[in-house]
This record gives structure tokens, C-alpha cells and sequence, in this order.
């Protein structure tokens, strides 16, 4: 029997696993990436899985656009769970009040 996945719940799914990996607080490290065709949109230098995974789903079309109520409730949560003692997500905490509170 074959399973078809609409590409709506695979995008959802996707983004979910990117959602729970951040509030888990995997993150990459030290890979060198170079990526792009040609001269267009070439990187080089280190960038997390996540970043990657993140820009490519950021530049397609069919990716729905993450709304402020949305990110609020994910800082919602990651915030409760940094309060309750999580320490990948209170780290997380710390990183946001940190840029919050710098000149740039």
C-alpha cells in the first residue's frame, strides 16, 4: 500500500521538526558550506543545519509566511520551558535578552 503526502502536511511536518529541534537546542557547528550555482547566492563559511534548512524553506514559494501571533506563541513556549528549567531553551532565553539589549 502506498502513502501519499499532500505537500501542505509535509511542509507543516517539516517545519515542525525545525520547530522542536530549536526548542531542543541541537545545534551544528564548524561545517565549512559552500553552497550556490555558479556566482548566484554562494556561502562560504560555517552555518548550522538549521540555518540551511531554514533559508531553503524561507525561499520557497509554497512555504506559508510565519506570522508575529506565531512566533509569539513559539517564544511563548520556549520561554516557559526556559523558566521551568530546560536549559536548552533557557539558553535560548538568554541568547534573545542578549541581542535585545545590544547597540546593533
Amino acid at each position: 500500500m502506498v502513502h501519499w503526502i499532500s505537500l501542505g502536511r509535509k511542509l507543516r511536518l517539516a517545519v515542525g521538526v525545525l520547530a522542536c529541534l530549536g526548542i531542543l537546542g541541537c545545534a551544528g557547528g564548524g561545517e565549512t558550506v559552500i553552497s550556490g550555482l555558479g556566482n548566484s547566492s554562494n556561502v562560504i563559511g560555517s552555518a548550522s543545519l538549521f540555518e540551511l534548512i531554514a533559508k531553503e524553506l524561507a525561499i520557497q514559494e509554497s512555504t506559508p509566511v510565519v506570522t508575529d501571533q506565531e512566533l509569539n506563541q513559539v517564544y511563548a513556549a520556549i520561554r516557559t520551558r526556559a523558566l521551568d528549567g530546560e536549559p536548552e531553551a533557557a539558553l535560548v532565553l538568554l541568547r534573545v535578552a542578549a541581542y535585545q539589549r545590544s547597540d546593533d
